[in-house]
């Protein structure tokens, strides 16, 4: 893995069914009809530790595709953090962030950089609110990159670092559910080897999740009324080092969803042609309430892409 590269992605769409094969039509009359029963619905494309699989023009391709079926079946593209047209370069702290909307001038894009690592970004129309924790974190007790995050952002221990994503979290608007999104999970989630943030490389295990952001999350929900839906991230890989895989969801007591996003390798080579087959994580989002979770792979060939995989990691009954 490259240690100074941060693997996390989001796309904020607009909600549709289960992602069927696309329309043969892209026209709608509903594009912009009804806003306002859309606002509190979202879904969400994760991708977490891409390790050299990030290629632009068929995951551009892909995030088109899902795109176009959302728009197509459903209501308009209200927000979307994208990585199209984005050098992988530009991976730097936590996650980089192009937003595409439409109308949106290369300005929108270039703000959305610098937001993530301690910082935090408003969906007004989704009444979401992300926040950005510790870059360059690697799990684990111990602070990485002491002397960058000194100089770059004053922090010197585990406790200033969970103030300052408190900080970040401190002016979401009200009404706004916050998403914390990080490299790697919180503290406290279990230390078995196939935890969600549990040490594979051990045979003993133990707990490899961040103490500040578990402080911060805590902290959050003890002194705002923002619900915390979601916490979603990456680093500690699905395919465990001694064979197995890794529990991708973590479901808290107060209803929290963590999500680890880390599929790895993400990336499946089709046998009978050139192209590949790629995984994302779709999450839905309705009412501050997570409604479902699905491990998603698109198969991008020949200049056109399709759903080949859907894995149901997690659904809401509809009256809980």
């Amino acid at each position: 893995m490259l240690k100074h590269l941060i693997h996390s992605s989001l796309s904020c769409l607009l909600p549709g069914p289960s992602l069927p094969s696309p329309p043969q039509s892209s026209k709608t009359n509903s594009r912009h009809t009804n806003l306002s029963m859309a606002a509190a619905s979202g879904r969400i494309a994760v991708v977490g530790d891409t390790h050299n699989d990030w290629e632009l023009e068929q995951d551009s391709l892909a995030l088109q595709f899902l795109q176009a079926i959302l728009e197509t079946r459903m209501l308009s593209l209200l927000e979307a953090l994208q990585i199209l047209n984005l050098r992988k370069r530009l991976y730097l702290e936590i996650m980089m962030l192009g937003t595409l909307i439409n109308s949106l001038q290369r300005r929108r894009m270039e703000y959305s950089f610098n937001w993530s690592a301690y910082g935090r970004l408003d969906f007004p129309r989704l009444k979401l609110s992300v926040v950005g924790g510790r870059p360059f974190t690697t799990g684990g007790d111990q602070l990485f990159r002491k002397k960058l995050l000194s100089a770059r952002y004053g922090i010197k221990n585990m406790d200033a670092s969970a103030m300052k994503i408190c900080g970040a979290a401190k002016g979401t608007p009200q009404g706004h559910s916050i998403i914390f999104l990080g490299h790697n999970g919180p503290k406290g989630l279990g230390s078995n080897t196939n935890d969600i943030c549990g040490k594979d490389w051990v045979y003993e295990g133990g707990d490899h999740g961040d103490p500040d952001l578990a402080q911060a999350i805590s902290l959050v929900k003890e002194t705002t009324k923002h619900t915390v839906p979601l916490v979603v991230f990456g680093h500690m890989h699905k395919e465990l080092r001694f064979g197995g895989l890794r529990k991708m969801i973590h479901i808290g007591t107060d209803d929290t969803i963590y999500l680890n996003g880390a599929v790895v390798p993400r990336v499946k080579r089709l046998v009978d042609n050139e192209g590949s087959s790629r995984a994302f994580t779709l999450v839905e989002i309705s009412g501050g309430k997570i409604m479902k979770i699905t491990e998603t792979w698109v198969s991008v060939s020949m200049g056109r892409a399709a759903i080949a995989e859907e894995h149901v990691l997690y659904s809401r009954s509809s009256d809980a």
